[in-house]
């Protein structure tokens, strides 16, 4: 079986033609990259069960990315198998059980975050197919001491909010060969999620970072207190960092410890998402020196700091901010079923299936996050200070 160094390559290398296709709105690049890696996972998983046919030890299938499926999750790839085979699979589709399991939803979110620290970090929440999130954006009044009058009342339910994200749909297309329809539903599994995983984390890590609202998440560069126009959230005014000295950084820090209802809180430690050049070109050189004793010292900030890379950032800026107080919610939700898709076709020997995934995210508060510009980001010098003295000569 090919190594995981080797699908680690070409991991990398679909993200790369995703990033472009991506960047260009070219919807023939994409697909171009998912028949692409769709071959190399498809080829794996072939040569894995050439190696393990002979053999049921639990152990040795995880390694090669297989796992023990439930029974329903056995029933979902056995019937999707069956309507694979079917000479009219749109037919077959509509009239079968083939509601993707929650708990492959699950696998796919942890095999996600195991890939992608920056989406492990933002902590995708299952909803198990619930349409609503409901949540607080000033946990403080919720407790009161007193009576509780009508005024207290309005308060309360003004820090209160509802979110609909049914019609927030991120839609995945998985190319299946042929040649494993006939395998047994485990290597059918691990070749879904590793293309949905693949496929969704970076379509998230957009939708969380530069997400306009409209349809999709509310990124962290959004201005939720600024102007919305037909849905669309504005970018959050850009915060000149030059450096990242004792006086620079926390004045941009200390914006994060205050609401934006004017009320403090305390900030521990702070979130750091840039674009994987300027982490190497800007980012190193402004927190790393040359030590007195001729080694490196690295990750030098005035305040607790953790660094994410994202290409979905641009060069020259950067987000500062809580990622814990950023909120995404992932579920197939209610229709959530594998459809057939006979307009994408990669090759003669795959068919292409459609699966929707509805989910949300957004900051639970606007002054949750700083939009930053680092352009002029200055490299760190260690400065050293000498102060004469007078001796006295005997």
């Amino acid at each position: 079986m090919k190594n995981k160094d080797f699908l680690q390559q070409k991991r990398k290398a679909f993200a790369a033609s995703l990033k472009a296709a991506f960047d260009e709105k070219d919807e023939a690049k994409m697909l171009s990259a998912f028949e692409t890696y769709a071959d190399d996972i498809q080829q794996s998983l072939l040569e894995a069960a050439q190696e393990v046919s002979q053999t049921a030890d639990s152990a040795i299938l995880a390694r090669r990315g297989l796992r023990q499926l439930t029974s329903v999750e056995q029933k979902f790839y056995l019937n999707l198998s069956e309507a694979m085979k079917s000479p009219d699979p749109k037919q077959a589709l509509s009239g079968a059980e083939v509601t993707i399991p929650q708990t492959v939803i699950d696998t796919v979110l942890t095999d996600i975050e195991s890939n992608h620290p920056l989406l492990a970090a933002f902590n995708i929440q299952n909803t198990f197919g619930a349409v609503k999130w409901i949540y607080s954006d000033d946990t403080q009044q919720l407790a009161q001491w007193g009576a509780l009058g009508a005024e207290i009342t309005k308060e309360l339910s003004g820090n209160i909010h509802a979110i609909d994200f049914s019609t927030n749909k991120l839609s995945a297309f998985i190319p299946v060969p042929k040649d494993l329809i006939d395998l047994a539903p485990a290597y059918l599994d691990a070749y879904v999620r590793r293309i949905l995983a693949d496929a969704l984390a970076y379509g998230l890590e957009y939708g969380f970072i530069k997400g306009s609202g409209k349809d999709e998440p509310i990124g962290v560069i959004k201005d939720l207190k600024g102007s919305v126009l037909e849905g669309v959230y504005s970018d959050k005014s850009k915060v000149a960092l030059k450096s990242f000295g004792v006086k620079d950084y926390c004045g941009v820090v200390s914006k994060l410890s205050k609401k934006s209802s004017g009320k403090s809180r305390v900030v521990s430690s702070v979130d750091l998402i840039v674009n994987p050049t300027d982490y190497i070109e800007k980012v190193i050189p402004a927190t790393t020196v040359l030590a007195t004793d001729g080694t490196y010292k690295a990750n030098i900030f005035p305040f607790p700091t953790k660094v994410y890379q994202s290409e979905m950032v641009e060069q020259g800026t950067a987000v500062l901010g809580l990622i814990n107080r950023y909120v995404p919610c992932l579920s197939t939700g209610k229709e959530g079923k594998v459809e057939y898709s006979d307009q994408y076709q990669f090759l003669e020997d795959n068919r292409v299936y459609l699966i929707k995934l509805y989910g949300t995210g957004r900051a639970k508060d606007n002054n949750d996050f700083v939009y930053l510009d680092i352009s002029a980001l200055e490299p760190l010098e260690l400065s050293v200070t000498l102060k004469n003295s007078t001796e006295e000569t005997a």
